[in-house]
C-alpha cells in the first residue's frame, strides 16, 4: 500500500470513527463533556425564554422557617398548604421533598390533656380554643398530610433512588412496598435489551401513610461529568420493574391520564396518550433551561399559609413544593447559573413536557449528526489536501464557524441539539491529517530539488543551476553578451604524466581543478569546462554586471598565489613543482547549448573565447603568469579602481594567431627584461 493511500484510509477513518462512536451512543466522557460545553454556550448565545405559565413554586425559604421556627418544617404545614392549594383550584401539587421518616405526634398524655382542656372552655377564650383545635389536629402530622393528600387527589410525592459512586449496584433487592403501584404499568421493552445502563443501588421511599395517599415520582439527578444539569432521568430501572420521574407523573396527573393511559418504550420514550416525547437510549430526557433561578414563577410558601397571595393564582396550574431555604434543598450547575435549586429544576422539566419545547432528542437527530461528522471529515481533508495551506486554513476555518453558527441558529430558534464537538473534530483531523501530508509533500518535493540543484552545481555555476531548475525549456536560450573569459593550463603536467599512475594523475588533476573551481566559484565565475590540464571560466553568466571583469583578475590572482602552498603539497608527495599560465580576455559572444539532438553542452562560442586562448597560450612566450587584454584592465579599472589592476604592466600590442589586427596585452607579472610601463602608473594607451 503506498503512502499516499495510508494517508487517505488514516483521513476516511477518523470520521467512520466519529460516526460509529456517535451512532453506538458510546462516545468517551471527555468527548460528552465537550459536546455538553458547546451546548452552554448555545444557551448563552439564545438567552433566556419566558415560561408557559402553568408551573409555579412555592418554596420554603428563609422567611418561611423564620416565621415557622425549625427545619424540617412540619408535616402539618404541608398539608395546610395542600389544602389551601386545592382550594385555590390546582389541578396538581407536586411535592420535592423527601418524607422517610415518621415525624413524631403529639404524646398521647399531651393529647388528652389538651382535649380536656378544650371541652371546659364555654366561649373561645383569646382564640386559645382554636390554638388548642390546631394542636389536637396536628396529634399526628403525618395523618394530617395523608388526609389532605387523599382528600383533595391532587398530589405527588417525591422519593429518591441512591447509586453507588462507580456506577454499580447489587442486583436485585427487595422492593418496598410503598413503590408498588408507582412503576409504569405499560412497558415496551427492545428485541435486545441494553445491559450497560447503571442500576440504583438503593431507594429512598415516603413513610407508608403518606406513599399509599398520592402518586409518587422520583426526585434523583444524575448530573454530567463536569458538573452541569442537562437532562431529566425521566425513567429509572429498579429491580424489574421502571419508574417515572416526578415531572413525568406530574404530567400524567395534569392530563389526567390513568395509568394504563402513559406508555414507557425503553430506549425511545414516553408515551402520553396520542403524543409521544422522546428521550434517549438511557431514557435522559433533555432539559430546555429557560434562564437563571426564579425564571419560573416563585412565591415564599409562607405567604400562601398566611393567606397573602390573591385568590386564583394557582387555578388550573402545577404547584411545585421545594426547598430553597440556606443550608436546605439542593442547587445545581445549569448552563445559566450555579444555584439552581431542584425544585425549580424539576419545574423546568414539567413545563418542557407540557409545552414540547424540550431540545429535540439527539437520537432522533442521529442521521443529521452522522452526515455532519462524516461530511465534516470529508470537506476538511479535501481542504487540506487541495488547497495551499494559508487557504485550507481559512477554507477549514470557514467551515467550522459555519457549522457552529448553523447549530446555534437551529438551537435558538428549533430548539434542535446538533452534535457540535465530533464534526468539528472530524473537519479539523481531515484537514490536519491532509495538510501534515501536503506538507511532508511539499518537503519531500523541496529537498528533491535541492539535491537536483546540488548535482546540477556540481556542473554549473549557482546561478546557472538556478536558472536551469526554474526553466521550462531544456537549457538557456541562445543570447549574446559581453563576458570575461578566462582560459588556465597547468604548465609542465604533461612532463611528469608518463611517470605517474593513472589514479596518481587523476588525484593530481582534480587538486588542481579544486584550486580553479575555488577561485572562480568565489568569485561569481562559472567553470565552463574542465580540458584536461586546463580549464576554461567565466565571468558574467547568466547575467553581465561591471564587476566581471576585476572579479575575472581577481580569480586568476587567486589562482596563480595558491600555486604556492599547492606546489608545497606535490613536493610533500614527490612530486616537481607545477605553474599555471592564464589568458584572460573581455569581449560579445552567443551563450546556448551545443550539441546533439538529445545530449547538450552548455558552452559559449565567438572571437573573445578564442583571443582568451591565444593570450593563455602568449604567457609561454612572454614568461608570465597572467596575460590579460587592453578590454579586461580597462574594464576592471572602470570599476574597482587602479587597486584592481595592481601589478599588471602594459606590454607592446600583440599580433595573435589567427587575428589580423593587433591586441593590446598587459602582462603579471612583467616579463623579465621587458620594458614596461606600470598598470598602476600609466593609463591605457590612447594612440592605438
Amino acid at each position: 500500500m503506498g503512502r499516499r493511500s495510508s494517508w487517505l484510509l488514516a483521513a476516511l477513518a477518523v470520521p467512520l470513527v466519529l460516526a460509529g462512536l456517535r451512532l453506538a451512543d458510546a462516545e468517551p466522557g471527555w468527548l460528552r463533556g465537550l459536546e455538553g460545553r458547546s451546548l452552554t454556550l448555545r444557551y448563552g448565545l439564545r438567552g433566556p425564554l419566558e415560561p408557559s405559565g402553568t408551573v409555579a413554586l412555592l418554596m420554603i425559604d428563609d422567611r418561611t422557617l423564620a416565621e415557622h421556627g425549625r427545619w424540617p418544617l412540619s408535616r402539618r404545614l404541608i398539608a395546610d398548604a395542600v389544602r389551601r392549594l386545592a382550594a385555590d383550584g390546582a389541578r396538581v401539587v407536586a411535592i420535592d421533598l423527601l418524607f422517610p421518616e415518621p415525624e413524631a405526634p403529639l404524646p398521647a398524655e399531651v393529647a388528652d390533656i389538651l382535649e380536656d382542656a378544650r371541652n371546659r372552655f364555654q366561649q373561645p377564650a383569646d382564640g386559645l380554643a382554636a390554638r388548642i383545635d390546631g394542636l389536637l389536629e396536628a396529634a399526628d402530622p403525618d395523618d394530617a398530610l395523608a388526609a389532605a393528600l387523599r382528600s383533595t387527589g391532587i398530589g405527588v410525592l417525591g422519593f429518591a433512588f441512591g447509586f453507588e459512586p462507580d456506577g454499580t449496584a447489587a442486583a436485585g433487592g427487595a422492593i418496598p412496598d410503598a413503590l408498588r403501584n408507582a412503576a409504569f404499568r405499560v412497558v415496551r421493552e427492545p428485541a435486545l435489551p441494553d445491559h450497560r445502563d447503571d442500576h440504583p443501588a438503593s431507594v429512598v421511599v415516603p413513610v407508608p401513610v403518606l406513599a399509599r395517599s398520592a402518586a409518587l415520582g422520583h426526585v434523583t439527578v444524575r448530573i454530567e461529568a463536569d458538573g452541569v444539569l442537562r437532562h431529566d432521568q425521566s425513567a429509572i430501572r429498579f429491580g424489574d420493574s421502571w419508574y417515572p420521574s416526578l415531572p413525568v407523573e406530574a404530567v400524567r396527573r395534569y392530563r389526567g391520564l390513568d395509568a394504563d393511559g402513559m406508555a414507557l418504550h425503553v430506549g425511545h420514550g414516553i408515551r402520553y396518550g396520542p403524543d409521544f416525547v422522546a428521550t434517549d437510549r438511557r431514557m435522559r430526557l433533555p432539559v430546555n433551561h429557560y434562564g437563571p433561578p426564579g425564571t419560573i414563577e416563585t412565591r415564599s410558601l409562607t405567604d400562601l399559609l398566611a393567606g397573602r397571595i390573591p385568590p386564583g393564582s394557582y387555578r388550573g396550574r402545577i404547584v411545585l413544593i421545594g426547598a430553597s431555604a440556606q443550608g436546605v434543598g439542593d442547587s445545581f450547575h445549569t448552563p445559566f447559573g450555579q444555584a439552581l435549586p431542584g425544585a425549580e429544576h424539576l419545574a423546568t422539566v414539567i413545563d418542557n413536557l407540557l409545552t414540547g419545547r424540550t431540545p429535540a432528542d439527539r437520537s432522533s437527530l442521529l442521521p443529521a449528526d452522522i452526515a455532519a461528522i462524516l461530511g465534516g471529515g470529508l470537506l476538511g481533508a479535501a481542504l487540506g489536501s487541495a488547497l495551499a495551506p494559508v487557504a485550507a486554513t481559512i477554507g477549514t476555518a470557514i467551515l467550522v464557524a459555519g457549522w457552529l453558527a448553523a447549530t446555534a441558529v437551529l438551537f435558538a430558534t428549533a430548539d434542535l441539539w446538533l452534535a457540535v464537538t465530533s464534526p468539528v473534530l472530524a473537519a479539523g483531523l481531515g484537514f490536519a491529517l491532509f495538510a501534515a501530508r501536503r506538507s511532508q509533500v511539499g518537503e519531500q518535493a523541496r529537498r528533491l530539488a535541492e539535491r537536483q540543484r546540488r548535482n546540477l552545481m556540481r556542473y554549473f555555476s549557482p546561478a546557472v543551476a538556478e536558472r536551469l531548475m526554474n526553466s521550462n525549456r531544456p537549457g538557456l536560450e541562445d543570447r549574446i553578451q559581453p563576458v570575461t573569459i578566462l582560459f588556465v593550463d597547468l604548465v609542465g603536467f604533461t612532463g611528469i604524466n608518463e611517470r605517474l599512475s593513472p589514479r596518481e594523475a587523476m588525484d593530481v588533476l582534480r587538486g588542481f581543478y579544486s584550486h580553479v573551481e575555488s577561485a572562480v566559484l568565489d568569485r561569481g565565475g562559472v567553470v565552463d569546462k574542465f580540458l584536461g590540464d586546463g580549464a576554461m571560466a567565466i565571468f558574467g553568466i547568466p547575467e553581465p554586471t561591471p564587476h566581471d571583469a576585476g572579479d575575472a583578475l581577481a580569480a586568476a590572482r587567486q589562482i596563480a598565489d595558491g600555486m604556492e602552498d599547492w606546489n608545497r603539497e606535490l613536493a610533500s608527495a614527490g612530486l616537481p613543482a607545477l605553474t599555471v599560465a592564464m589568458g584572460l580576455h573581455l569581449g560579445p559572444v552567443l551563450i546556448g547549448d551545443t550539441g546533439g539532438t538529445r545530449q547538450f553542452t552548455f558552452t559559449i562560442i565567438g572571437d573573445a573565447v578564442n583571443v582568451a586562448s591565444r593570450l593563455e597560450a602568449l604567457t609561454r612566450e612572454l614568461g608570465v603568469t597572467i596575460a590579460a587584454s587592453d578590454a579586461v584592465i580597462e574594464a576592471a579599472r572602470s570599476t574597482a579602481g587602479s587597486a584592481a589592476v595592481e601589478g599588471f604592466v602594459e606590454l607592446p600590442p600583440r599580433l595573435l594567431r589567427g587575428r589580423e589586427r593587433p591586441v593590446g596585452v598587459w602582462s603579471w607579472p612583467a616579463p623579465v627584461g621587458t620594458a614596461a610601463r606600470s598598470g598602476l602608473l600609466s593609463p591605457p594607451d590612447q594612440t592605438r
